[in-house]
């Protein structure tokens, strides 16, 4: 059995988005602010706290709908028959989550409670959460009364409430009128295709125990507070303020703790513990008794049975793990010297917090020890489905230790005997761990199956729509069994970088030059472009299409930056001339876009051609374009000559002997400058050049290149893409 995904509808910017679980890890990317946090909120919220929910939650489209509500009862107090409308339209603007479960026809008596029929033989099952109106009338009646007085006053003051979602949003309303609601979900569908697509929505109420016997959730979320003193204020709506000392604390209470329903092996603990506890009461009692003789002149106990004041010493285990110097780290286990835990640092902290969150996940899920006995040691009732969320694990670890922790996370979740067999380090199949993780590190994914990513995608930044435009992209549907252009894009990724999955925009260059100077040329001259998230990739021509299945599944606005590659008609290069009958050997310009061969159509083409939308991704390709040099007509190859043209009076270029000479055989007209530079880039090795190039730069903060006209329009277009409209 297993969660299958989740359908989430109207909370935050996720409106109507599906998350697919993998059968184990998945992982949540993303560029920032789009979702990933309000995802792992959400499945907190409906699976574990319902109380949690605010009115501002909602999805920002829903409120001004909400609002028209509040205006309609405010207008005429509807009637009776009136409310259940009222009331249904409200449920379609508050957050709802559908859960689909997944199980076989052996493991129905685990799941009776939620089957929608008995003619079920395994399969798919769902169970909606909604939030609804618990007395839509009296909410209706309240709103509109206080609503009356605020009415009478006129001027400038605002009083509260202004409309319906104030109303909601103060003290505790919304959680007085919205409560949190359970269904078992079918689908009733006729015998035609077009009566399956409008299959009637059948729901049957539900316990919400019902759900929570089948789903055990836990969370760790970012807000871990490690460092910090313990009462420092809590911040978010599942936060966990610890330091590790109260985590073993926990941990030794609910697992551990000898004083819990004794066993055979607790018993010498506890006789000793005892006579420590009598031997330290007699010893308080005799320091306090001059204390205690002072008051009797207070005249206490005085007469009528008034008791006796006497102290009795309480010592456990968890007394030991009170104070913040009970953890502490040695450097030498023969040696007295030791540091305290807060002197460690929050790296490590946070590795050690984190492995102890999960053996404490785990093994109150399993009813280890002490915790059998607390949460009811029958086999029933250990939920069947575990879901661990896990929010940016990568907080304060460097990278190394990402990798090695998320590697290991799920096997430590499933390191029990009744999960998973010693011997062939096989998951049983009885019991589920589904664990889901949301991050920002590029480290954490390299080492992860990309079919276990989902990315979190937004609209471009001209859409009209502010806030709520996400969609979930599964990567599984690419990755599960990659074609071989994926394959390669698999392995190019996990060797360079993964930070394409957490940016705003993307920019694929040819090689090393480009690659070196391409920032270099964004911070000079785009200086709102350089305050992005700009994933940049070094993909020579004859791969960079290769990525097209992956930029259309992201959504994101790229930008190629690739090089016209001139060939003759006998496919060997040349320098580019139009008019000859040569061609491009580029694969990106023939295979992606703007999907031609031959050079002179290339080079025709307007800047505003070669701009595309690539199956909804935003898609700029620019190549090199002819160049007006001395009031003539010159065509570049590649990135290098582009440059030099771009910067042809630089005295960085223009003292180098060749670039000098073929300056000159240009201007008496023995040789073109298409030509000449060409031929000097023949025998140029292209690392020195961007190198040399680079250290010209750094020479002096006053040096500049210009960026070929190309890479001008490339840049100018991409800015705009993610520069929000007004």
């Amino acid at each position: 059995m297993k969660i299958s995904s989740f359908a989430l509808k109207n909370y935050r910017r996720l409106a109507d988005v599906t998350l697919v679980l993998d059968d184990k890890t998945t992982v949540l990317v993303g560029a920032n602010n789009s979702g990933k946090t309000s995802c792992i909120g959400a499945l907190h919220t409906f699976l574990k706290s319902p109380d949690n929910l605010r009115i501002r939650d909602m999805s920002k489209r829903n409120w001004k709908e909400i609002n028209r509500l509040g205006e309609q009862v405010e207008q005429e107090f509807p009637a009776s028959e009136k409310m259940e409308e009222i009331s249904d339209v409200l449920v379609s603007l508050l957050p709802s989550l559908d859960v689909e479960i997944t199980a076989e026809a052996s493991e129905a008596y685990k799941v009776r409670d939620i089957l929608p029929d008995l003619e079920w033989r395994g399969g798919a099952l769902f169970v909606r959460i909604t939030y609804e109106a618990v007395d839509i009338s009296q909410l209706c009646r309240e709103f509109v009364d206080t609503r009356g007085v605020v009415s009478k006053h006129t001027g400038d003051v605002s009083l509260w409430p202004k409309d319906l979602c104030d109303f909601l949003e103060k003290g505790r309303n919304f959680s007085k009128f919205i409560k949190q609601k359970h269904y078992i979900l079918s689908k009733e569908t006729g015998p035609t295709e077009e009566a399956k697509t409008t299959a009637k929505e059948i729901l049957q109420p539900l316990k919400p125990e019902s759900l929570k016997k089948l789903i055990r959730v836990d969370v760790i979320s970012e807000q871990r507070g490690l460092g910090a003193e313990d009462h420092t204020d809590q911040k978010g709506p599942y936060s966990e303020k610890q330091r590790l000392n109260k985590l073993l604390r926990e941990y030794y209470e609910r697992i551990l703790n000898p004083e819990d329903f004794p066993e055979a092996g607790d018993l010498n603990v506890l006789g000793q513990q005892q006579k420590l506890e009598k031997d330290f009461t007699d010893r308080l009692n005799t320091q306090f008794e001059a204390p205690f003789e002072e008051l009797k002149s207070m005249g206490y106990p005085g007469i009528g049975g008034n008791p006796i004041v006497e102290i009795s010493a309480k010592i456990s285990g968890t007394d030991a793990l009170q104070k913040s110097s009970s953890v502490r780290y040695r450097f030498d286990k023969m040696e007295e010297e030791f540091l305290p835990e807060s002197y460690l640092g929050l790296g490590y902290q946070n590795l050690i917090y984190l492995t102890f969150r999960l053996l404490e996940f785990r093994d109150k899920w399993m009813r280890v020890g002490k915790s059998a006995s607390l949460e009811g040691n029958v086999e029933e009732q250990i939920e069947p489905i575990h879901i661990v969320l896990l929010e940016e694990p990568e907080v304060n670890l460097h990278a190394q230790v990402q990798r090695v922790f998320v590697s290991k996370a799920y096997d430590t979740l499933r390191n029990h005997a009744d999960l998973r067999d010693k011997e062939t380090r096989k998951d049983k199949s009885e019991y589920q761990t589904q664990l889901v993780i949301s991050t920002h590190s590029s480290h954490i994914i390299n080492d992860i199956d990309f079919k276990d990513l989902r990315y979190f995608r937004r609209n471009s930044a001209n859409t009209s729509i502010e806030m709520d435009h996400t969609s979930i992209a599964n990567m599984s549907e690419l990755f599960s069994k990659p074609k071989e252009e994926l394959l390669f894009v698999r392995k190019h990724l996990k060797l360079t970088h993964c930070d394409i999955f957490f940016a705003d925009g993307v920019i694929f260059v040819e090689g090393q030059a480009e690659s070196l100077l391409v920032p270099e040329f964004i911070s000079k001259s785009f200086p709102n472009l350089s305050s992005r998230y700009i994933s940049i990739l070094e993909v020579n021509g004859a791969h960079t299409h290769k990525y097209r299945d992956l930029v259309e599944k992201l959504g994101v606005a790229t930008l190629v930056l690739t090089d016209l590659d001139s060939v003759d008609n006998t496919e060997k290069s040349c320098f580019p001339k139009k008019n000859d009958g040569q061609r491009t050997n580029n694969d990106t310009l023939k295979k992606w876009h703007p999907k031609k061969e031959a050079l002179d159509d290339l080079v025709a083409l307007t800047k505003e051609e070669l701009e595309t939308t690539s199956n909804g991704a935003p898609l700029h390709i620019a190549y090199q374009k002819p160049t007006q040099v001395f009031g003539e007509e010159v065509l570049s190859r590649t990135f290098e000559d582009a440059l030099i043209l771009a910067n042809f009076e630089d005295d960085f270029f223009h003292k180098k002997t060749r670039i000098k000479d073929a300056k000159t055989e240009f201007e008496n007209g023995t040789k073109s400058l298409s030509e000449s530079l060409y031929e000097y880039l023949q025998g140029l090795n292209k690392g020195d050049f961007a190198f040399n190039c680079l250290f010209h730069l750094a020479d002096n903060e006053a040096n500049s290149f210009n960026p070929p006209g190309y890479m001008i329009d490339g840049l100018s277009w991409l800015e705009a893409q993610l520069s929000p409209k007004a």
